[in-house]
């Protein structure tokens, strides 16, 4: 299928290829699905087309409950995924889009004049319904509801929208489009700065204060979400700041100091002797993740990473296990 064009990567959602799809028969050749509509139909419907498992964090040692596609259904997902990222979007959107990362997330709050207020939205995923996917596809890209309820189906796990499908991110803004541009034309109208990062939501100008926090938290009840109010942070125009993991102040960037207490933790343990190699590639990646952050020592730490790969035994790329990765436990079915 052939698009027109709006701009060298992006369409208009009226040109997306989910746009007013009219049967289901329509939907499979979209997503490049080889059986019969009926047989997809069946397929999205499926109590099995999702794993679940909780996944540790390394440094934190929060569990994350992830719901994980099956090998049948993930490439049927990856294919919405790419067919998204061909939409526009806002300039505020910086997760799940070519080009755009959290480092140009919290780029636009260095360059940004005034204080800064940074909120995270609870529970993001979870709080997703499958009523609120369905209304995406059935108002939104205006499809007919068995093709609403298919790709509902899709990409929902027991009512929610899963956390482990490669399309979920995109998902989460267009199904919240609604809110995110309603708190978009609030901060524009003041003149300030706003961005999205998944669920970190951060807005910059001279008019922002603590009344924002409060502001915020009461646009996501309305619309059924909640932010995270004990970690809600307040950045004084004149501080130090951050933002999806960049620190900065007064427009040069650094990384936070927690990251720089780790990569000197990591510094410590290798000169010791009984250094092994995953410490090592440990301390390469901290000292290339904070050089990118670093705008004044960037350049002599990512040549310390350099220096110190070198020296290190080419890596091996790992077979496929059924066994789970470190770090995961399995759900169990009660």
């Amino acid at each position: 299928m052939t698009l027109p064009r709006k701009s060298a990567n992006r369409y208009d959602i009226t040109s997306s290829a989910f746009f007013r799809l009219p049967t289901l028969k329509a939907l499979a050749r979209v997503l490049q699905w080889d059986g019969t509509p009926s047989a997809l139909r069946a397929l999205c419907k499926r109590p099995d087309n999702f794993s679940e498992f909780y996944q540790t964090h390394r440094r934190t040692g929060k569990k994350r409950l992830i719901q994980a596609p099956n090998a049948v259904i993930k490439p049927l997902q990856k294919r919405l995924n790419v067919l998204l990222k061909q939409i526009c979007v806002p300039d505020y959107l910086h997760s799940g889009i070519p080009k755009r990362s959290h480092l140009t997330n919290s780029e636009r709050h260095m360059l940004a004049e005034g204080a800064t207020v940074t909120v995270d939205v609870s529970d993001f995923y979870p709080s997703i319904t499958r009523q609120r996917v369905f209304k995406l596809f059935r108002n939104v890209f205006q499809c007919p509801g068995d093709v609403a309820d298919a790709m509902a189906d899709l990409v929902c796990y027991n009512g929610k929208l899963a956390t482990g499908s490669p399309a979920s991110v995109l998902l989460s803004f267009w199904a919240c489009r609604d809110m995110f541009d309603l708190i978009a034309k609030r901060v524009a109208d003041q003149g300030g700065t706003f961005s999205l990062y998944v669920d970190d939501v951060a807005i910059t100008g001279n008019t922002i204060g603590h009344g924002d926090v409060r502001w915020l938290d009461s646009v996501l009840r309305r619309f059924g979400f909640a932010s995270k109010v004990e970690k809600a942070k307040v950045f004084r125009k004149a501080s130090a700041k951050v933002v999806t993991g960049r620190a900065f102040r007064d427009g040069i960037s650094r990384a936070p100091n927690r990251k720089h207490k780790e990569m000197h933790e990591s510094r410590t343990l290798v000169k010791g002797t009984s250094a092994n190699t995953k410490v090592k590639r440990g301390l390469v990646g901290q000292l290339e993740n904070i050089g990118n952050l670093d705008q004044q020592r960037g350049k002599s730490l990512k040549a310390e990473a350099q220096k110190l790969r070198s020296t290190l035994p080419p890596t091996r790329r790992r077979r496929r296990s059924a066994s789970l990765p470190t770090g995961i436990s399995r759900v169990e079915n009660t």
